[in-house]
């Protein structure tokens, strides 16, 4: 089940090309947004752990019966998620994606879920062993992380602003999400 998430080559150098590109478009008022300071250096970034991004798609959730396990609602995506540093401080997250069949840097900011992505790291770092998954229910505007070095059946929630990671079963996290999920289905 466990696997090392490595971008490829391609992906690793369209994010390399593209988050210089995003940061020259930073106007000074907009860099607290993206988390830098003032003070920070844009010549000093670089580019951190990379994340093959999952969803669970609305069927999957709303199928979802007690006991499957949580690889098995899992869809991979084909975007990559990069935390931005300066030094070892993480900043935002730059997204890579295939369009029209190349790699390209799509999008940079998600300063909140960086950080909270960051807590994910430093307590189960790829150091020692751990690969996290990271995991969007965009019907949910919600980012989860499965450690499975750790756990299959636990599921973190990210959510902006909290300092706590947030672990729970993965029945009640999808419990959870259900009514937004249905909601924004019914919605669209």
């Amino acid at each position: 089940m466990a696997h090392a998430q490595t971008a490829s080559p391609e992906v690793i150098s369209a994010a390399e090309a593209g988050v210089q590109s995003f940061l020259s478009r930073i106007s000074p008022g907009d860099r607290e947004s993206y988390g830098f300071t003032r003070s920070d250096t844009f010549g000093q970034v670089h580019l951190g752990d990379s994340f093959n991004l999952y969803t669970i798609t609305p069927d999957a959730l709303l199928n979802y019966s007690a006991g499957s396990q949580v690889i098995s609602l899992l869809s991979k995506t084909k975007m990559w998620y990069f935390l931005v540093l300066i030094e070892n401080n993480v900043k935002c997250i730059l997204v890579v994606d295939q369009m029209d069949g190349k790699w390209q840097a799509v999008s940079l900011g998600y300063a909140d879920l960086a950080k909270a992505l960051s807590r994910v790291m430093r307590r189960w770092p790829k150091s020692k062993g751990f690969n996290p998954f990271l995991i969007a229910v965009f019907q949910a505007n919600e980012y989860l992380v499965l450690v499975p070095e750790e756990s299959s059946d636990t599921l973190i929630s990210l959510f902006p602003g909290r300092e706590d990671l947030l672990m729970d079963n993965v029945k009640n996290v999808i419990e959870r999400l259900k009514p937004t999920v249905r909601e924004a289905i019914k919605n669209r």
